[in-house]
């Protein structure tokens, strides 16, 4: 059984949410408020359900905005709260510590029909993520990270369509539906609960699995497509500067498609630069 467990947290994904039209989840908003609440729910009955298994350590990683969301009065004091430096790559923090990573309140990716709040990483400036072809969100970028340093992604709870996402993203994962997705501010939300005991159940089954790690295969090839071409503009600029081969692809009809930047990556830190 894995004894360090990180609790990756994000907010979108809690039961009860479904944000407001034209907006993301700000922090404030009533349904924000709804969110952080059910998040501590969330957390705290995975983690109760940890150390009564045996877990020696569960830290929690608040990633949603600038990572100040849940305050650690609300948290089983038994958790440790991670104080991530934003200035820093995504997931530094997390270097040999822990044994598997598990995810709540995790979205699917932008562009997802049904899915509740769905984006990838800035709702508001990127269209997709594409890696060797395919899309990716979030839980894939953290999944592969993760997998770098060794951590085997073991858990997720969210919506009914990210717990697909995540499916795909890693095979070995154990999912727990928080709702059931209907469009993008709509879903069916489940008695909390029974949530909560479904949480507790598949997380001790899922840090008693004990799979392997599956890392990012090198070289690999990133697509990052923004809303803007001036976005796109500064993001390949950005990268041409820290020496990563990166280009506009070509298109039949525009000659060179400026919303879009593909890169080759060599290494997992070529993959963070590019996210």
């Amino acid at each position: 059984m894995y004894k360090r467990v990180l609790l990756a947290l994000d907010l979108e994904g809690v039961n009860g949410v479904i944000g407001e039209p034209y907006t993301g989840l700000h922090r404030d908003t009533p349904q924000w408020h709804i969110a952080i609440k059910q998040a501590a729910l969330e957390v705290n009955a995975a983690a109760d359900a940890l150390f009564e298994a045996g877990v020696e350590k569960v830290d929690l990683w608040d990633n949603h905005g600038d990572g100040k969301n849940i305050s650690a009065a609300d948290l089983d004091p038994r958790i440790t709260l991670c104080s991530p430096d934003l200035s820093l790559p995504r997931m530094y923090f997390a270097d040999h510590a822990y044994d598997c990573i598990c995810y709540f309140g995790y979205h699917a990716m932008e562009g997802t029909l049904g899915g509740v709040l769905a984006h990838t990483m800035n709702s508001g400036a990127i269209q997709y993520y594409k890696l060797n072809g395919s899309y990716i969100g979030e839980v894939d970028m953290d999944a592969y990270i993760a997998a770098d340093k060794g951590i085997p992604s073991c858990f997720f709870a969210g919506g009914n369509i990210a717990c697909e996402q995540a499916k795909r993203a890693v095979g070995q994962m154990i999912t727990v539906e928080t709702k059931k997705e209907l469009s993008r501010n709509d879903a069916i939300f489940r008695d909390n609960d029974a949530l909560l005991s479904d949480i507790k159940s598949n997380i001790v089954k899922a840090v008693k699995k004990m799979t392997a790690p599956c890392p990012l295969k090198f070289p690999s090839v990133m697509e990052k497509s923004f809303k803007r071409v001036e976005d796109a503009a500064k993001y390949l600029s950005m990268l041409q500067s820290l020496c990563i081969n990166a280009e506009y692809p070509d298109d039949e009809i525009l000659g060179k498609d400026a919303h879009t930047v593909v890169s080759k990556i060599y290494n997992i830190d070529d993959f963070i630069k590019c996210i």
